[in-house]
């Protein structure tokens, strides 16, 4: 893995970073991203190619490159699967929690000598389980920074500041980093609720008003240091975190007539803080590549509820407090070797040790408190190992095979209002094939088993005063398997276009959705039983020939997904799966004005759940935002000006409650029954557009 990437980076640069001097750069009146050579495994882009539309950091040549999108991985617990799409001189960041993006960010674009696109046998076998991976080959330099200051103006007329400062560089043989960032954002986001009761849940019974002002700060430290070590290279990534949010959810109900009725005046803060530390080693033995990676993230998060019942006069009539902390560590320890077998064949196997846990603690009180409900206070545990080996076999420079086998095993352990413990262990075998057409052009078809890892907080209870129901726990929940059947396309035309999909069947087995469990009396994740899916994802980039410097990308997904629902034994869509999403952006770039101007478009489709007496059903969008930057400005600055949330985009919530149809039988119960009341929600933020002012640079 980790090993076999550092040497397909050797193998290219001779160390692990560029000696070599970047080649003429591009003159501006090209203004299509074409790749510089093409191999079977890899697509390369001299940092030339990228000069014409002046970058600040690696993110903003990233960002042109045609058919590719970053991805940062699932969350998963494990290293497996979580660690995304990105590579820093063919080696992946020992780190979760920084996100690719802003790895890529930190690194100063003058730092960067090409990007390869590494796919086919270059990344068979990776832990990411990524189909394509992007490579940064970086060059010595004594040291460089970016920096990057602003604003975010929204109706209350207070700017947020939001800023982030990093300085990389090496000294000797060490090299370095070290970054610090702080982000706020005050917004309003005030809305109405309109609800009905009576058979059909369409008799009008009264509405709520809902302003929401909320507020969200938050800070980040970062660094790393790698340096030789024992013939091989050590690295360390740490990161400090600390988040705050705060919201005045407040309430005013009115009835039918309009008269007030009631009203909630909710205070809701929440606080985490929390610390990672990472460390890779890498080196050659012999003919074999030795990988090990340790990683570490501890965190605490803090929420306190305050709410305050009135009557519709305004007077005292009951009150609410709810007290969540809950301590979440993951340590992880991961090893691999890898050696070439020849010219045409690649192995490698390893291992990875895991412990995870969380700990929560909730304490209730009130007049208003809900009595006592299970899994509410409970300590999660789990010892996990997983054990791996691969072969990758290139009959040719058009062809790869990889084969792959994984054995998965974990114990989780319940303390407190649960006490059980829970075996569990999966076989995961992959085997993909892979062809490469025309140089530039790729096609590959992989069959392969997923287990999901799962969420701790699905384990824990708490409750939601808002929405009147209990978010609960359910320490009876496995993990969802898949078996994924994908095909798999990465195609480049004449003129600068490129077109990336993948199409994926699914069978699944214990699909992870919503179950009500009846001793417990509340709905939560749980296991439906067999179901099945099909997903198309899609990107595709394109020059505009009729607009100079433009391009069109077009990026989304569609699902289609069923099981059958336990409670009416009908087959219906999985819960909280949207069933598409677009993101369609027009950018133009003009370099001689040093000017360059986006638009975007959002739209995601709708979202249902299904509780035991409830559809819930909610939407968004669609969200536009225009963005304009030049670099017309002195020592190499760059302004960005962002008008986001152009056309005021909504956000719906329909809820529409079942009960039991008297006298009908049992079998009438919750979504058997009939529909007896909705509630139905519209938000919009206060301000559309707000504006985001950014200035950003070099040094």
């Amino acid at each position: 893995m980790l090993g076999r990437m550092m040497v397909s980076a050797l193998a290219l640069t001779g160390v692990a970073y560029a000696q070599e001097a970047p080649p003429t750069p591009t003159t501006t009146s090209e203004r299509v991203v074409t790749p510089t050579s093409t191999q079977a495994d890899r697509v390369i882009y001299e940092a030339a190619q990228f000069a014409q539309f002046n970058p600040q950091t690696a993110l903003d040549m990233v960002s042109q490159i045609p058919g590719f999108s970053l991805d940062g991985g699932e969350d998963r617990r494990g290293f497996s699967g979580a660690v995304g799409n990105v590579l820093i001189d063919g080696v992946r960041p020992s780190t979760k929690s920084q996100g690719v993006g802003g790895i890529l960010s930190r690194i100063p674009a003058s730092q960067v000598v090409r990007l390869e696109i590494l796919r086919g046998a270059a990344v068979a076998g990776d832990a990411s389980g990524q189909s394509t991976l992007l490579n940064v080959v970086r060059t010595e330099s004594a040291g460089s920074g970016v920096y990057s200051v602003g604003f975010e103006l929204t109706s209350r007329g207070v700017p947020a500041p939001r800023g982030e400062v990093s300085y990389s560089g090496r000294s000797g043989n060490v090299e370095y980093s070290i970054a610090g960032s702080v982000f706020s954002q005050y917004r309003d986001l005030p809305g109405w609720r309109l609800f009905f009761d009576e058979v059909g849940g369409e008799s009008y019974a009264g509405r709520a008003e809902t302003p929401s002002p909320r507020d969200v700060r938050e800070g980040t430290i970062n660094g790393s240091v790698a340096f030789p070590l024992w013939g091989g290279r050590f690295s360390t990534n740490a990161q400090i975190n600390a988040f705050r949010f705060n919201a005045d959810n407040d309430y005013y109900f009115f009835d039918a007539l309009d008269n007030p009725d009631s009203a909630l005046l909710q205070d809701l803060q929440e606080h985490s803080r929390g610390y990672e530390f990472g460390v890779n080693y890498d080196r050659d033995i012999g003919p074999w590549s030795l990988a090990l990676i340790g990683l570490i993230n501890r965190s605490n998060y803090e929420s306190d509820e305050n709410d305050l019942f009135l009557t519709g006069a305004g007077a005292f009539d009951g009150d609410f407090f709810q007290d969540i902390r809950q301590e979440a560590s993951e340590s992880i320890a991961r090893a691999s070797l890898s050696r070439s077998l020849g010219p045409h064949h690649r192995i490698e196997f390893g291992g990875e040790a895991a412990f995870n846990s969380l700990d929560q603690r909730l304490d209730l009180e009130g007049s208003f408190a809900p009595p006592s409900f299970d899994n509410a206070n409970v300590l999660v545990e789990e010892e996990r190992a997983e054990f791996f080996a691969s072969h990758t076999w290139r009959p040719n420079d058009q062809w790869s095979v990889e084969t792959r086998l994984n054995w998965e095993t974990s114990t989780l352990t319940f303390t407190g209002d649960s006490n059980q413990t829970v075996d569990l262990a999966f076989w995961k075998p992959s085997v993909q094939i892979t062809r490469t057409f025309e140089g530039n052009n790729q096609l590959r078809f992989r069959v392969y088993r997923d287990v999901s890892q799962l969420d701790f907080g699905d384990f824990v209870s708490a409750a939601s005063t808002a929405d009147s129901i209990i978010s609960g726990g359910n320490p009876d929940l496995v993990p969802q398997t898949d078996w994924q059947y994908e095909l798999g396309a990465d195609l480049h035309f004449p003129g600068g276009a490129a077109l990336a999909l993948t199409l994926t069947r699914h069978q699944i087995s214990d699909v992870t959705d919503v179950v009500y469990i009846p001793a417990a009396g509340f709905d939560a994740p749980g296991n439906l039983g067999d179901g099945e899916a099909t997903n198309l994802d899609v990107n595709f980039s394109t020059p505009v020939s009729f607009i100079e410097g433009g391009r069109l990308t077009i990026a989304g997904y569609l699902w289609d997904t069923e099981v059958t629902d336990p409670l009416t034994n009908q087959p219906r869509i999985f819960s909280f799966r949207p069933e598409s999403q677009i993101e369609v952006n027009f950018r133009q770039d003009l370099p001689d004005l040093r000017l360059a101007w986006n638009i975007s478009v959002f739209k995601q489709g709708e979202i249902q759940a299904y509780r035991f007496n409830e559809i819930d059903t909610s939407e968004e969008g669609p969200w536009v935002d225009l963005t304009v930057e030049t670099t017309a400005l002195p020592y190499g600055m760059k302004l960005t000006a962002i008008a986001a949330n152009l056309l005021d985009g909504t956000i719906y919530r329909d809820r529409r409650f079942f009960n039991e149809d008297p006298p009908g039988p049992v079998t009438n119960l919750g979504r058997n029954g009939i529909n007896t009341s909705r509630d139905y929600r519209q938000r919009e933020f206060a301000q559309a557009p707000w504006f985001i002012l950014q200035l950003s640079g070099t040094f």
